[in-house]
């Protein structure tokens, strides 16, 4: 810390002190010693008007009679007075009727005069006084003497008097200062430990601690007191908060006990109905097929369509059971993030849509270099459900088009699936992901209302976000995220 940029209170306290006090003083110092200089120039003044008095009125004589030799001789006692440097007494008119000069080398000359009317008048010039006074006999002036005294020792005795009154001023200044530093402490003792207190509070979070209140009863004691009780009441309000925290952490993890069990409970079920459901179907589908390869071509048309309903209810009763199964699949099955392809991995689903049903004109574009780090075999289910959704949903058009893409973003790369099939009603956007919610009829295009469900919850698992854009008969795009994440 330094002097005049001090960072303490008590070192402010201090350059307060030593500015205020300082500058009273110098003030005081200096207004005193101008007094005294006024003052001892005042009695110069008074000396020289009382030399002048004095030989005014030891000169009447001389002046009457003409009497030069007796005024020189009343001038000579002057010597006595060692400031005085020349005198002279002048007629009525002007002329000078006699002199006295300290050093021959003066040669006194009259410049300024009393004016008509004037009994006394003095002059400055410099460091010299000039004083005239009339010398009046009855009533009329019979003429004037004047007196030229140096300054000189009258400055030298100020600056005897300056220096004495600057070495008594900075003596009582010192003793201010040492004052005012021993009794500082009544200020800056409870400032500095309030300062240590919040600091504690501030870095260790400890509210336990409490500042020492001062016996006085002004408003630093006011000001500590205060502080405490804060710091009391934040101990309260953090013991209350703790209490609530932890039944609330308590009751957390209740609740997610009773939640993880409910779910393990339930994907349990999910996959045992679905596992159950399987077998007992395969064995209606299989019943189905031989009954209708043992129907002769004598049998009635409507016990065939009967059959083929049968077989038709099968086939979407095990598409629905593989749809549950990959539902609970991507909500159970723990993650094994890696670096993937989803380029290639959409190039070979596509490739199996087109070997399953070559018929059709489907125009595929695939993006290349569309990189992840995520887990290969939920990913596929995700992007085989989102592909499936666009291959089905613009099979009703001539020319096809499927797009797979990557466009980048301030967050990271967007993949999205765009087709030209018959798209959907923006307002019914948010049950898309929905399970067994469809925006289209069963006689439109089959389905089971689970795939984008599905799809969902995998992007979700992985940190992502999925969301649709489209139009009625202008097709549709699905946009994903993947945050990226170092493989594990």
């Amino acid at each position: 810390m330094t002097l005049w940029r001090p960072r303490t209170i008590s070192g402010k306290l201090t350059r307060i002190n030593l500015l205020v006090s300082g500058t009273a003083l110098l003030l005081a110092y200096i207004a005193y010693l101008g007094y005294d200089f006024y003052t001892l120039r005042q009695d110069l003044i008074a000396s020289l008007s009382t030399e002048a008095d004095i030989l005014g009125a030891n000169s009447i004589t001389a002046l009457m009679f003409d009497d030069q030799q007796a005024t020189e001789n009343t001038l000579s006692a002057l010597h006595r007075a060692p400031q005085i440097q020349w005198a002279m007494i002048v007629r009525p008119d002007g002329r000078q009727f006699a002199v006295y000069v300290r050093d021959p080398s003066i040669h006194p000359s009259l410049n300024t005069r009393l004016l008509p009317g004037e009994s006394r008048q003095y002059w400055t010039k410099g460091r010299t006084i000039l004083l005239g006074k009339s010398i009046d006999f009855q009533g009329r002036p019979i003429g004037a003497v004047y007196l030229l005294a140096e300054t000189g020792q009258l400055r030298r005795g100020a600056l005897q008097f300056g220096l004495l009154s600057a070495c008594i001023l900075l003596l009582c200044f010192i003793l201010a200062l040492l004052a005012t530093s021993a009794l500082r402490h009544l200020v800056t003792d409870p400032l500095t430990g309030l300062a240590e207190i919040a600091q504690i509070v501030s870095k260790e979070k400890d509210y336990s601690v409490r500042a020492r209140i001062p016996r006085s009863s002004d408003e630093l004691a006011l000001l500590v007191q205060s502080f405490n009780e804060m710091l009391e009441q934040i101990q309260q309000r953090d013991r209350a908060l703790e209490v609530s925290r932890r039944m609330l952490e308590q009751k957390v993890r209740e609740r997610t006990a009773e939640l993880t069990a409910a779910n393990k409970e339930l994907e349990a079920f999910s996959y045992s109905v679905a596992h159950d459901l399987r077998g007992p179907l395969q064995q209606t589908s299989n019943i189905a097929y031989l009954l209708q390869m043992s129907l002769s071509e004598s049998a009635r048309p409507e016990d065939r369509d009967l059959m083929d309903k049968l077989l038709d209810g099968t086939q979407h009763m095990s598409e629905l059971i593989d749809d549950l199964l990959n539902l609970s699949r991507a909500t159970s099955t723990p993650l094994r993030r890696a670096a993937i392809d989803l380029s290639h991995m959409a190039e070979d689903i596509l490739e199996a849509f087109k070997t399953e049903d070559g018929n059709r004109n489907v125009n595929v574009t695939v993006a290349k270099g569309a990189r992840a780090i995520a887990d290969e075999g939920l990913m596929h289910v995700a992007l085989e459900n989102l592909l499936g959704n666009a291959w089905k949903y613009s099979s009703k058009r001539d020319e096809a088009e499927i797009v797979f893409g990557i466009k980048e973003s301030a967050s990271g790369p967007i993949y999205f699936i765009r087709d030209n099939g018959a798209g959907f009603d923006p307002r019914f956007a948010d049950r898309l992901f929905r399970p067994f919610q469809r925006l289209h009829s069963q006689n439109e295009f089959t389905g089971t209302g689970i795939g984008l469900a599905t799809a969902h919850r995998i992007i979700a698992r992985h940190g992502g976000e999925i969301w649709a854009e489209g139009k009625v008969d202008h097709g549709a795009t699905f946009y994903f995220t993947l945050p990226y994440e170092t493989e594990k």
